[in-house]
């Protein structure tokens, strides 16, 4: 679900890159960025997580990284 808003989203905005990290073979990783739910965006200090991520918090999150 978090999977495709987010692909949807991203389709519009050129200006955000996106990077996937697979956790279950980058763990350390995962402790070292504070990833505690999949799934997690992060971008700088923001970070959204939840089990549920719905297209209007990722739309939201989104606009609030962009206009940091």
């Amino acid at each position: 679900m978090a999977k495709k808003a987010l692909d949807e989203l991203l389709t519009d905005s050129d200006d955000i890159q996106l990077e996937k990290v697979e956790i279950i073979t980058n763990p350390l990783r995962s402790l070292k960025d504070g990833v505690k739910f999949i799934p997690t965006l992060k971008s700088g200090g923001e970070q959204l997580s939840g089990i549920i991520l719905t297209r209007d918090k990722i739309e939201a999150f989104l606009i609030k990284v962009k206009n940091q």
